[in-house]
């Protein structure tokens, strides 16, 4: 599994790298467009390379607003949360800022962003695939 998670991976990054020469993106590069998936309220993202180009794994950086959250969800591969700023607050617990959080295949969460809002990069192996109540 992991071997295929690499291989998504490396036919990802020429998309990530095409859009910048130097590899580097500067925050003045990121711009941030709404976040469609599973329902998420209150919250964009900037993409740095998507599920659809590599096969299932994904990642991008994802802005909630104060009072964003994402519903109940599945993972169906690991996910990796760093919080860049703010905290993101979740069914496991609260991440804050410089604090990562790794969600293993088959867990399930759900998670809002504390008052000041919350900056984190994602990483999925696997699209995560809501969970009907």
């Amino acid at each position: 599994m992991m071997n295929d998670t690499l291989t998504n991976l490396m036919q990802a990054l020429p998309t990530l790298l095409q859009e910048n020469e130097s590899g580097v993106l500067a925050e003045t590069e990121i711009t941030f467009t709404p976040f469609q998936a599973i329902e998420r309220s209150k919250s964009a993202v900037h993409w740095l390379f998507r599920p659809d180009q590599t096969g299932g794994t994904g990642a991008a950086i994802i802005r909630y607003e104060p009072g964003g959250e994402s519903p109940p969800h599945l993972h169906t591969g690991f996910e990796l949360a760093y919080v860049l700023e703010g905290e993101m607050i979740t069914s496991q617990g609260t991440v804050k800022k410089n604090e990562m959080m790794l969600l293993t295949p088959g867990s399930r969460h759900s998670s809002r962003s504390g008052e000041a809002g919350c900056l984190a990069l994602i990483i999925w192996e696997k699209p995560p695939q809501p969970i009907e109540e």
